[in-house]
């Protein structure tokens, strides 16, 4: 088992963005679990079950604007398959790209966890605005999602600490 190093050039060892992106993709990974059994079992559809509990903490989870896309898409489309694979299909580029842009260049790895915090950190406000679609899910699921993105910032923030500590050591 790899164990958990902060920083942004570790090698070999999961840092707190290696962590945010598993995040990320077990979340996309948890709607398309839903459709698959949804799919496979149509009454599935007009029951609560463990299946739907799935779907609901999966897409809130998810980043609010991407869950607000993904809702619009659907109202424009009515295909459940593209709230399927949209998802995956951004967890999937997110891993590929995410080693490479998060172990290049210190300066692009540092410049990418700043923007992920900024974006996070509004997604985390978006979520306490008093809107209809902020609990369509249930409150379990709101708070989950809250809960889970307010440790995903502070992964990226802990990255962030444990490189300037580095530096700092490594100048004197």
């Amino acid at each position: 088992m790899k164990r958990v190093r902060f920083g942004i050039d570790v090698r070999r060892q999961l840092t707190g963005a290696d962590l945010y992106i598993k995040i990320f993709q077990v979340s996309a990974i948890l709607p398309a679990v839903y459709i698959a059994a949804t799919a496979a079992y149509p009454p599935l559809l007009i029951q609560r079950s463990i299946f739907s509990a799935v779907f609901d903490l999966g897409m809130s989870l998810l980043p609010r604007a991407l869950t607000l896309a993904l809702s619009s898409i659907f109202r424009v489309t009515g295909s459940e398959v593209r709230i399927c694979f949209i998802p995956l299909v951004l967890a999937l580029a997110l891993g590929l790209i995410g080693d490479r842009v998060l172990r290049g260049s210190r300066r692009r790895a540092i410049l990418v966890h700043k923007v992920c915090i900024a974006l996070i950190a509004a997604d985390l406000m978006l979520r306490l605005v008093p809107l209809r679609y902020n609990l369509v899910f249930g409150w379990p699921a709101a708070i989950a999602g809250f809960l889970v993105r307010a440790v995903c910032i502070a992964l990226l923030v802990l990255d962030l600490r444990a490189d300037r500590k580095q530096r700092d050591s490594d100048t004197k």
